[in-house]
């Protein structure tokens, strides 16, 4: 993935769950930005806050005035149905170099979040010397990455909490398959990424390699398209 910076990141003070009641608009119906603003998803002067930060995540795009979601956002929407909002890590941790940094660190060891920011803008400015990340768009991408169960503060530090991808993704498996020894078996319909099981004779149940699907969605997320 090509990293691209800006001197000063801003993103839109909002919750997960806001994020994700607009991506599921947007999923179930394209609409306008003043449909947007009516309904209570949107935020911020001109063309909206949330829909600036999504089509820099290159989940929407705004054509001839109406908001529709891209190829990845509706990578996005499908993997959601299977896996809940956990798909929202691997989309945020690809496409959004801050996030990344502020996970990797968090994952490093435990730290407090005055620590932890100047952490991220340290090796923010390694990346482009000019770029940094302000506290409001600091605490907004701690704040999702909480949200979504990655990190949680504990005593004063911040302490990761595992990838919420790999969590999911082993859940699912949990609940629709079947576990034998080390290996995971699940019914053709409830496969998520069909490369990554083979369908094992006589059951016709797939054995799946829950890395390989972990691995795959990130990959799906990666890249400028």
């Amino acid at each position: 993935m090509v990293v691209t910076v800006q001197r000063s990141i801003t993103f839109p003070p909002i919750r997960l769950r806001r994020i994700d009641e607009y991506v599921m608009y947007i999923a179930r119906r394209n609409a306008t930005l003043n449909d947007l603003r009516e309904s209570g998803l949107e935020i911020g002067r001109g063309k909206g806050d949330i829909t600036r930060f999504l089509e820099r995540l290159k989940v929407v795009e705004v054509v001839n005035g109406v908001v529709v979601l891209t190829t990845i956002g509706k990578t996005l929407v499908s993997l959601r149905e299977w896996l809940g909002h956990a798909v929202y890590h691997p989309l945020l941790y690809q496409r959004v170099p801050q996030y990344k940094l502020l996970i990797d660190v968090v994952r490093e060891r435990n730290v407090g979040i005055e620590e932890l920011h100047t952490a991220v803008n340290d090796r923010l400015s390694k990346i482009s010397p000019t770029a940094w990340l302000n506290k409001v768009a600091f605490k907004t991408l701690l704040q999702i990455a909480e949200d979504l169960g990655a990190v949680d503060k504990q005593s004063g530090a911040y302490v990761f909490l595992g990838d919420p991808l790999v969590k999911a993704v082993t859940e699912y498996h949990m609940k629709y398959g079947v576990k034998i020894g080390q290996s995971f078996y699940i019914a053709r319909d409830k496969v998520i990424i069909r490369e990554c099981g083979k369908e094992e004779p006589p059951s016709n149940l797939y054995k799946v390699d829950l890395d390989c699907v972990v691995l795959k969605i990130y990959n799906l997320f990666a890249g400028e398209s």
